[in-house]
């Protein structure tokens, strides 16, 4: 029975990516770069670095993107429908919950925002320093800090690289996917709204 979960933040909790992928393409159409949206939303789910690498943005660029999505997400982000009553009803049934995401403190202002920040034991951030997923670092710092039981545990994202994650953690996983590709996931949801099907029965 699991008993413990390990969540991804941007686009498994929380509906980030319509924001994220809106002021990317304004920055780079600020440049004079007309780029399809539908490319960039393919490369926003396999990670930010593949995006950055992918358009050869500037530093400058990134840091200029990092600053303005912080303030535009706040106001035009929120979790997706049915996350807050899962997480309600998996911690009334005993559940632990964290988080392990790449972003910096953002995350603290959104789960405060939406009175979310309580269900989590645990939230590993980039100011931490522990290596970026799929490295296995910062799920295997929950497992041991906490002292999480194996098979009890699972890691939840909508990326290969959060699986990857949980899976050479030695965890079950479930991956967030209307198109999955190859995976090592245990699990597969089409949408975040679908959670509920796989966790609560």
């Amino acid at each position: 029975m699991l008993k413990h979960f390990i969540w991804d933040f941007d686009g498994t909790l929380f509906d980030t990516y319509p924001v994220l992928i809106d002021l990317f393409v304004e920055l780079l159409e600020r440049e004079g770069r007309l780029v399809e949206r539908e490319r960039v939303a393919r490369l926003m789910a396999i990670s930010a670095q593949t995006t950055y690498a992918a358009f050869g943005v500037t530093d400058e660029f990134i840091t200029t993107y990092k600053q303005q999505k912080t303030t535009i997400e706040f106001d035009r982000s929120y979790p997706f429908p049915g996350i807050q009553k899962l997480l309600e009803t998996l911690s009334e049934r005993g559940a632990t919950h964290h988080i392990v995401t790449h972003r910096g403190q953002s995350i603290h202002a959104l789960l405060n925002k939406h009175q979310l920040t309580h269900y989590f034991q645990d939230v590993l951030t980039a100011e931490q320093g522990f290596a970026r997923k799929p490295n296995p670092e910062a799920v295997q710092y929950l497992i041991e800090q906490h002292q999480l039981q194996l098979s009890e545990t699972i890691m939840i994202g909508d990326r290969e690289l959060d699986v990857l994650a949980g899976y050479h953690a030695g965890i079950a996983t479930c991956l967030i996917s209307d198109q999955p590709s190859e995976t090592v996931a245990t699990y597969i949801v089409p949408s975040p709204d679908r959670l509920h099907e796989l966790l609560l029965t």
